[in-house]
């Protein structure tokens, strides 16, 4: 019997399915009951207010001694050998180049055991047509390289990324060393100024990740790899980044009930925020957003947002601010 011919009868039996279903969810309740992770999440909340070193101290710490990956991992493999059309319950991380399970996720934390492919690796850069980029994920992160698999990572540094981030004051990024990776090795960084790329690897690369959102820089930033200038960035706070679509439907909908909450979005702590916001607004009521525009460009704290509000309000409503003649 081929492959395809194995799925179809699966396909067409609701109580095999209902039996894969079943004996994925029982593993799932078995690794979410494991007490070391019982354990990692009680001690979060106690080291959480220590801040990104201490919360990166004690995953590294955790990766290191509970022995859980092997674990979860025996038990994934276990599964899948007992039924082809097993599932793991854990959410997924991917890539280009990199595929992995997210092992455990809490606001201050997450864990990530993640492969990256030789092959995809190879495959991209021989396929890459245009320009490369380095992003600088903003975020405190940790790497704990399971199977080196002889790579050879370039190591990178840029302007660190702080509130008052600004494109004209990015300057642009510097190689700093290269690293070749050994089986077990450590690697600590600070995406608000470092990141590293996978120049070249004999085999895959497995590791797990550790990242976590304190301290975290406004953005996430790009330079290219040719030039080694600025040329992009994007938020780091999922929030944010959600309520600025939901403001765009508000916007496409025509949701002029909606002013008050735009006037909201305009104290937000994030300059990038309060721009979005106002091009929304203006997009929705132009008159509703015009005296919000004129305190903007007066007196934003961010300069850039002051001067495209200043450059706005000059293009836009120039009439509106030519002195009455009588």
């Amino acid at each position: 019997m081929i492959a395809g011919e194995e799925l179809a009868a699966w396909l067409r039996d609701r109580d095999s399915q209902l039996g894969s279903a079943e004996a994925a969810a029982k593993v799932a309740r078995r690794l979410r009951r494991l007490p070391a992770l019982e354990r990692l999440a009680d001690a979060l909340e106690t080291v959480r207010h220590g801040g990104a070193d201490a919360v990166l101290a004690l995953a590294e710490n955790f990766i290191a001694t509970s022995g859980v990956i092997g674990e979860v991992l025996g038990a994934l493999v276990a599964a899948s050998r007992a039924d082809p059309y097993f599932r793991p319950h854990f959410d997924v991380a991917s890539s280009e180049v990199q595929s992995g399970l997210i092992l455990f996720d809490r606001p201050a934390l997450s864990l990530t055991l993640a492969v990256m492919s030789a092959d995809a690796i190879a495959a991209k850069r021989a396929e890459r047509k245009g320009g490369a980029s380095l992003t600088f994920s903003g975020r405190r992160m940790a790497f704990h390289f399971i199977q080196g698999g002889g790579a050879t990572l370039s190591l990178w540094e840029a302007p660190r990324i702080e509130a008052g981030f600004t494109a004209d004051a990015s300057g642009g990024c510097r190689f700093v060393d290269r690293l070749h990776l050994e089986d077990g090795q450590k690697l600590d960084l600070d995406g608000r100024r470092f990141t590293f790329i996978v120049e070249e690897t004999e085999r895959d690369i497995v590791f797990v990740g550790a990242e976590t959102p304190l301290g975290a820089g406004p953005l996430s930033v790009e330079y290219d790899w040719k030039t080694r200038r600025f040329i992009g960035a994007s938020s780091t706070d999922e929030a944010s980044s959600r309520t600025q679509m939901m403001l765009t439907l508000l916007r496409i909908m025509e949701r002029r009930d909606a002013v008050p909450l735009f006037r909201e979005m305009l104290r937000s702590e994030h300059f990038y925020a309060r721009w979005q916001t106002m091009r929304e607004f203006l997009a929705l009521d132009a008159g509703a957003a015009l005296p919000h525009l004129r305190e903007m460009a007066a007196g934003d704290p961010h300069c850039e947002v002051r001067g495209v509000a200043a450059q706005t309000l000059d293009r836009l409503f120039a009439e509106e601010q030519l002195p009455c003649l009588s």
